[in-house]
């Protein structure tokens, strides 16, 4: 078992992350993607006390396109896909973005769709993992004339990596951070590309299109709520007047997580009580009951909504021990209402 890395090390780990934001050389995206991809396998297939996290270029490659899957849209709703899609690279366009696009454009945007479609899904993988390897996986550590091996061994080459031990722990500690560090950095980089510079004039937020949850998914899965568990707050279990809200159980600002298992259903009130905090034990255990049914996980396969209950979960493992080693507060109910956290949370994710 690798022994948790003293705060030293820890601090000189983000200043290496800073290091190959801040010195590095970009022509694409495709750096930021990967140390997103990276720090979120981290959370999901890593723990705290993990050796080292074998990937290939596969896993990456599944995380990419779920980055750029909303990234592919027009910037400008009503203009053409190659007209209106916002440049991610220096030179003539990213293959990643590319072959997503296309991708999106064969499966009607609808990415469960394109997941059945065993065919175009393997296709599709292959090809950005061959990017991936191509391009940022053996450069991301690269600076200047220095070879750096902080994250992972910097052989140069191949289609797998071994995460270490002592980076998948500081990767799973400083998610939140690194995400914000490597986010920021990709906008401002997509907003200095001089070929976007006559389209970022108009439309909405740029972090929130690059970033933000996807809002075709939450009206599609606030329909199903309804339908499976009735017109009422999953929080305080009285019906629901006015419009309903969908919630991210393990809050979005912690862990960008669109899928069908973390959503419950909220009333405005109760939604706007809780707002980025993570929720008490007794509606975490009411939530992990929810998500055991057979019937809830069918009822997301058959509208062919993103769903994933062993990665929610995991991911909500690993939000409720960062606020239990912080030593935080969970919302059980009310503008006030904040307690400690229950114990019995590692019995109901970690068993």
């Amino acid at each position: 078992m690798m022994p948790t890395p003293d705060p030293e090390r820890q601090v000189q780990f983000l200043f290496s992350v800073q290091r190959l934001i801040s010195d590095g050389s970009f022509v694409a995206t495709y750096k930021f993607a990967l140390l997103l991809a990276l720090a979120d396998l981290a959370v999901e297939r890593g723990d705290d006390t993990t050796e080292s996290l074998p990937l290939d270029t596969r896993d990456l490659a599944e995380k990419f396109v779920d980055l750029y899957w909303r990234q592919v849209l027009p910037w400008v709703p009503g203009t053409s896909r190659d007209s209106g899609r916002l440049a991610q690279a220096t030179g003539q366009g990213a293959a990643v973005l590319n072959r997503v696009a296309a991708a999106h454009e064969h499966s009607q945007g609808s990415l469960p769709r394109l997941r059945r479609d065993k065919a175009a899904w393997d296709r599709l993988l292959r090809n950005v993992a061959r990017t991936i390897q191509v391009m940022p996986l053996w450069k991301l550590q690269t600076v200047g004339p220095d070879r750096l091996h902080f994250l992972y061994p910097n052989v140069g080459k191949g289609d797998r990596i071994e995460l270490h031990g002592e980076a998948v722990y500081c990767l799973r500690r400083f998610r939140d951070l690194i995400g914000d560090i490597a986010e920021t950095a990709w906008v401002r980089f997509v907003r200095r590309l001089p070929r976007n510079h006559a389209l970022l004039g108009e439309g909405p937020d740029l972090r929130e299109f690059l970033f933000g949850s996807d809002r075709s998914a939450l009206h599609a899965v606030r329909d199903l709520l309804r339908e499976v568990e009735g017109n009422r707050c999953f929080y305080c279990a009285e019906s629901i007047r006015g419009e309903p809200v969908v919630d991210h159980f393990v809050p979005w600002a912690r862990y960008p997580l669109d899928l069908g298992h973390n959503f419950v259903l909220a009333d405005a009130r109760c939604n706007g009580e809780k707002l980025d905090r993570l929720a008490a034990f007794e509606h975490l255990e009411r939530w992990c009951a929810r998500n055991a049914r057979t019937d809830w996980t069918a009822a997301l396969e058959d509208r062919m909504l993103p769903h994933d209950s062993r990665r929610t979960k995991r991911v909500a493992g690993w939000a409720y021990a960062q606020v239990e080693s912080g030593h935080a507060t969970v919302w059980q109910r009310g503008r006030d209402g904040l307690v400690t956290l229950d114990p019995r949370w590692r019995a109901v994710l970690l068993s």
